[in-house]
């Protein structure tokens, strides 16, 4: 099997109701959808998030070029010749972000051209049922409450919100949502890199009163030392995402030992290949691997799961976020009942 064409549409869909979080407010999600098609007519789908779809289109064709020609399954040969011979690597997460889409595609067509799911390539599975988030929505603490009080009553064991936002009293929101589900799920809060070392200690120190199981990028991707240094003040776990989109940002936090979880999806990481991979590096520390998510639609979610069954150290509570679009590019639908998805 080889690929023959690599094409790209741009899609912009809208969200069930606005999505706050520290950037701003988000109503819409952009995403590029990435076809591998091969010569033995299957095609795979992979999708790339973005802001602006005719960028990552341009790129995306751009990067196709290393693809054509090869097997689907070739992946640790075309990644070895593409970080070689373009200069993708000069803004390394954009790329990523990019190739994350093309990648799956290439697993998709694989998969489906011998029959088999893109688990059997990624190491077997260890899972066969993944646990997901409870997110709630909202912009008031009495609107996140109400819906974190649903979630729990469904039988969520993770609920997960976003704070950091200025005009909120941070406080307010996760006590309402504490009280809301009890004191048995855990409760995770993610500020989006929005307190520095400080404010970040202060921060958490008073929000540990509502029994927080970890709080995810306190604090700038970049200053890994004051990751470490939250860390090092509070109680309650750190969780580093926006800090490990490359494997070599990841090497650094396990050996500064500035998290107690990674929080890492195929998007930033390049794909469902190097993610398998980073988990892995993870484990080889004894840090646990959860799954990162974006606004996308379900066919993120599908491939997530194939990789994320085979994932040991994989967490409970991994993200998930196709529901918050109006509409999903596949005809399958996710099936998830208190959090519980089965692979």
């Amino acid at each position: 099997m080889r690929i023959t064409a690599v094409t790209a549409t741009p899609i912009a869909l809208p969200l069930v109701q606005p999505f706050r979080y520290r950037s701003g407010v988000q109503e819409g999600v952009n995403l590029v959808l990435f076809a591998v098609e091969t010569d033995e007519g299957v095609t795979g789908y992979g999708e790339s998030i973005c802001e602006d779809p005719a960028a990552v289109q341009s790129y995306g064709e751009l990067m196709a070029r290393t693809f054509v020609g090869r097997s689907p399954g070739d992946i640790e040969g075309i990644l070895g010749d593409l970080w070689r011979n373009g200069r993708w690597r000069v803004v390394p997460h954009f790329s990523l972000q990019i190739l994350s889409g093309i990648e799956s595609a290439c697993w998709d067509a694989l998969g489906k051209g011998l029959g088999v799911p893109a688990s059997t390539f990624l190491g077997g599975r260890v899972h066969d049922e993944v646990d997901f988030m409870a997110f709630p929505q909202g912009d008031t603490a009495e609107e996140l409450a109400r819906e974190a009080a649903g979630f729990a009553a469904d039988g969520h064991r993770v609920v997960y919100i976003k704070v950091g936002r200025g005009h909120r009293d941070d406080a307010e929101v996760v006590g309402a949502v504490r009280d809301a589900i009890g004191p048995e799920p855990l409760l995770r809060i993610d500020p989006n890199e929005a307190w520095d070392v400080p404010g970040a200690v202060d921060a958490i120190r008073r929000l540990e009163a509502f029994d927080l199981d970890w709080v995810e990028q306190p604090v700038a991707a970049g200053n890994i030392a004051g990751l470490a240094r939250v860390r090092n003040s509070v109680e309650t776990k750190i969780a580093a995402d926006q800090a490990v989109h490359t494997t070599a940002e990841l090497r650094l936090v396990l050996e500064e030992e500035a998290a107690d979880a990674i929080v890492l999806g195929s998007h930033e990481s390049g794909g469902l290949w190097r993610w398998r991979q980073m988990a892995y590096l993870a484990e080889s520390y004894g840090i646990p691997m959860n799954r990162h998510a974006c606004p996308e639609s379900a066919i993120s979610t599908f491939a997530a799961l194939q990789a994320m069954a085979c994932i040991p150290n994989q967490t409970e509570g991994n993200q998930v976020m196709h529901h918050l679009i109006t509409e999903q590019l596949t005809t399958t639908p996710i099936e998830i009942e208190g959090g519980r998805c089965a692979v």
